[in-house]
């Protein structure tokens, strides 16, 4: 019997955000949440939806890995589209 798809979701939260605990830097607060999603095995920690838009305003949002962290930021890799 195939299970029903309110049973498939799993929890991910272990604890609330709370802004006072997070670090300043954004970098550095995201280091500690991907090493707690790594810890945790969570499948694919490095995979992530990127959205952006344009200069008209319309969004665009893709998957894609994260492949490195530098002091500048994120480094992604991801296929344009064709």
């Amino acid at each position: 019997m195939l299970k029903k798809i309110q049973d498939l979701r799993q929890e991910y939260s272990s604890a609330p955000f709370n802004l006072e605990d997070a670090d300043a830097n954004p970098l550095v607060q995201f280091e500690v949440w991907l090493e707690d999603a790594i810890k945790a095995e969570m499948p694919e920690p490095n995979a992530m939806t990127l959205a952006t838009i344009n200069q008209e305003g319309s969004p665009s949002a893709r998957v894609v890995l994260l492949k490195a962290l530098e002091p500048e930021g994120f480094v992604f890799l991801f296929k344009l589209p064709k």
